[in-house]
Formats: C-alpha cells, structure tokens, sequence
C-alpha cells in the first residue's frame, strides 16, 4: 500500500519563468501589475549573463513571489506553453474589483478575456512574453503593498490564487499532489478549455493553496523558452521538513535532487510525472537577511559564496531601470 503521509506541504512558495527584456518584464509586473520588486540578483550558475528578478508583496512573503530568468544576454528561442509544463498562474483579487482591472488593463492596452469556474471569476492575460496569467476573485490573508503603486489597496493583487499544471500524466500529477498531503476538492469542465481538477493544500498558507490539474490529452506538447514557466515551487518549513518531503517522494517512486543553496531559501526539486518541475523551498530565511526591506530591489545582490565581480556583471547585463 502507498504510504501518503509527510510533513504539511501547505501552499505555494513562488513560481518561476523565462522572459526576454528585463525592462519590459519590470515594467509591466510593478507598473502594470502593482507587485513590489523584491529582489534583483542572478541566475547562479550563469552570473555574467541572466539577471533573476523578483516581484512579490512588502516582504516577498511566500505565496506572493514570481521570479523570471530575462535571456537577454543568452538568446533562447520562444517557447510554447502547452501539455506537460506549468499552464498558468492565477492571481488573487478581492471581490468586487474585476471593473477596476478592467478598466486598467484597457488603459494599458493589456488584452484580456474573461472566464467563470469554481464559482470564481477570472480575467485571463498574457504578460509582455506571452506567458497566460489570471487575476482570479478569492480570499487571501496577504495584505497589499501599494507604497511604490497607483494600485488602490482595495484592488490591489494580494498574493497566488493557484497555479494550472498541463499535465501530460493527469493521473500522475494527482499522485504527486496527494503524496504531499493536498485533497482533491473539484471539478471543472469546459468544452473548448478542457477539464480541471482541483487540489486544496492543508490549512495553513496565506495564499496560494490551490493546484488546478488541466486534462486537454490532445493538446500540442510544451516547448520550453522564452514565455514559459520553469518551475513552482512549494512551501517546505526548513531543511528538516525538506528531507522528510523528499524521503517520502522516494519512498511513492519519485525521485528528487540533492539540495540546492538559492541564497534565500534551499531547495530540492522533482519532475512530476505531468511533466512539470516541482520545487520544494523552504521559508527558513527570506529576502531581508541581506537588505533592508526598504532598499529592496535598488542594488545588485548576490550571495557571499559565489565568487563573482559584482560591478563587472552589472557592466555586462542588460541596464534595468528602476522608480
């Protein structure tokens, strides 16, 4: 019999994606968006040529984060977002503000579409890459960061709805989520989008505790690139709790790497039978061990064991403009 039972994995801790111009990028998550920049540091094992930027709430608490890769400096080619990869990335929205974003996203030229499911309403977009977003009604007990925004805080995003996983092994995706303790709660079924299958975490995340499982099997398969998702990650307490999470992965089948030092928090990841990359990243450090949180994202910030010349890569990548 499988064993399902490990440490809580109660929510989501950030996602991942590749764009092309970091400016655009910025650009649209704070001034577009309204989300903080949190962070601007580099893809480690490639500093002189990506930037890593963040974007989240006051502090990037997990939950809030979406990190991107900009291959500016190391040309990729575009991606297709398609079966077996990360789908999208829903946003929470307080009720009642789907008029203000409507009215925003004209004002910016953001094209959008609307959609109803789970008794929630979501207005769908794409970011500067093309990568599919949503801004979706929910509860969330992040409190907005409107400081550096024009956002109202009554509509301002607080932090993950959920993410869609395109899974190419729906059956095994649901496997995955059901070893790390997360319940199936529903259904959904639209005749051009596909079904979903919806997967709750335990109690205890702020926000980002739901997982869609999309099953459209005769969908184009993912290409990997510029507009798409690399990975999501998931909300692990500390080292500790990692090991357990990973030991009880191994122990249902799955295998999950060795732990990785990403500066503000380590991580283990696996690909999922769906053909998604889980990460597992625990929440023992935070994004204000090495900056002031109100100096977040004005300098360059890379960790003390990387040996690199920090002026020299800021010589080299691309300049990013900050307000």
């Amino acid at each position: 019999m499988v064993d399902h039972t490990m440490p809580k994995v109660d929510g989501i801790h950030h996602v991942t994606a590749f764009c092309d111009e970091p400016q655009v990028n910025y650009d649209f998550f704070t001034n577009v968006l309204g989300l903080r920049f949190v962070k601007r540091t580099v893809r480690f094992d490639v500093p002189e040529k990506i930037y890593h930027l963040y974007y989240g709430d006051e502090m990037g608490t997990p939950g809030t984060i979406i990190t991107y890769f900009p291959m500016t400096n190391m040309p990729m080619e575009d991606g297709m977002v398609g079966k077996g990869m990360m789908r999208s990335v829903g946003l929470t929205i307080p009720e009642g503000s789907i008029g203000y974003w409507q009215d925003r996203f004209d004002d910016h030229g953001v094209e959008y579409t609307m959609d109803e499911r789970f008794a929630e309403t979501a207005i769908q977009f794409e970011d500067p890459d093309g990568l599919p977003y949503e801004l979706v009604t929910g509860e969330s007990d992040i409190e907005p960061w409107t400081e550096g925004s024009d956002v109202p805080a009554e509509h301002a995003i607080r932090g993950m709805h959920d993410v869609t996983i395109h899974s190419s092994d729906p059956a095994g995706t649901m496997d995955v989520l059901e070893v790390m303790g997360w319940d199936r709660i529903g259904e959904a079924t639209h005749p051009q989008a596909g079904d979903r299958v919806r997967y709750k975490a335990p109690e205890g995340a702020p926000c980002g505790d739901l997982v869609d499982v999309l099953i459209r099997p005769n969908a184009p398969d993912g290409v990997m690139g510029v507009g798409t998702f690399l990975h999501v990650a998931f909300r692990v307490k500390n080292n500790w709790e990692q090991d357990e999470v990973s030991d009880a992965l191994r122990e249902n089948g799955y295998w999950t790497t060795s732990r990785k030092d990403r500066d503000y928090f380590q991580s283990r990841y696996i690909t999922e039978p769906g053909g998604a990359v889980f990460e597992y990243a625990t929440m023992d450090r935070g994004f204000d061990y090495d900056q002031d949180p109100d100096a977040f994202g004005e300098e360059m910030r890379v960790p003390d064991w990387l040996d690199v010349d920090v002026e020299r890569i800021e010589e080299i990548l691309p300049p990013l403009e900050t307000n």
